[in-house]
């Protein structure tokens, strides 16, 4: 379907909580000190908490219109846009992938799930199909070993409004590195802006390829403009051994 990835500018402070229960993942209920992640079939609460993670960005918006071929210089209200989320995540969620949520839908993950991954629905536009779909497939097969499986995160998110919560992004990546790590798996996601490729770093992520989508189309506040630097994205993976495995 899509590949879009970011995480709000907001995350709080990154304090390690230390993990005293566990139950499968296979179940819909993940038990953890602290902090609670459930597998969830709320689309709406959990799309409602991805509207307010993406709510100011720009590159968000430009690769929201892109997935639904609407002109660049068409104005896209925020309705339309959250909308367009809602679709992607009820997509994914009726295609065996998982939505999870953590402390009350605080944050919401979208994964799918390794050798169940969504088709690719190109766009209208070839430049950006080549760069955002056929480059990154190619760069995935030259690093990840045909013997190794991944999740890929297709999106993740804050809710920017509830700021003394703490730790629900952390648990989320938490529980699924757990997973690949016990799977030997990798997680695979698209950074789409500087600020989401350091938030993924701290988590063990490494970057594998630079992308630049939306250039000479629009500026880096996604206004139309022939001469615009568009944005930049990053193509990371995660391993447990990703430097012994993973090809450079």
């Amino acid at each position: 379907m899509c590949n879009l990835v970011a995480v709000c500018k907001t995350l709080g402070s990154l304090n390690l909580i230390k993990q005293e229960a566990y139950t499968s993942p296979s179940l819909p209920h993940i038990i953890m000190s602290e902090v609670k992640l459930n597998i969830t079939r709320d689309v709406v609460r959990a799309s409602e908490t991805l509207y307010k993670a993406f709510d100011d960005s720009h590159a968000f918006d430009y690769i929201t219109k892109k997935f639904f071929n609407l002109p660049v210089d068409e104005y896209v209200s925020k309705d339309r846009i959250n909308a367009i989320t809602h679709y992607y995540v009820a997509c994914y969620h009726d295609s065996n992938g998982e939505v999870v949520e953590a402390n009350d839908y605080d944050a919401v993950a979208v994964f799918s799930l390794p050798n169940q991954h969504l088709p690719k629905s190109l766009t209208n536009d070839p430049h950006f199909n080549q760069v955002f779909f056929h480059d990154l497939k190619s760069r995935l097969a030259e690093v990840i070993p045909e013997d190794i499986h991944y999740y890929y995160l297709f999106m993740i998110g804050k809710d920017l409004t509830r700021k003394d919560t703490k730790g629900s992004v952390r648990k989320i990546f938490e529980e699924y590195k757990k997973r690949a790590d016990a799977e030997n798996c990798a997680i695979v996601l698209e950074a789409i802006a500087e600020h989401a490729r350091s938030v993924y770093e701290y988590f063990g992520f490494k970057n594998y390829k630079t992308f630049h989508y939306g250039v000479g189309e629009v500026n880096e506040q996604g206004q139309p403009d022939p001469n615009g630097k568009g944005f930049t994205g990053y193509l990371m993976i995660y391993h447990k051994d990703g430097d012994k495995v993973l090809r450079e």
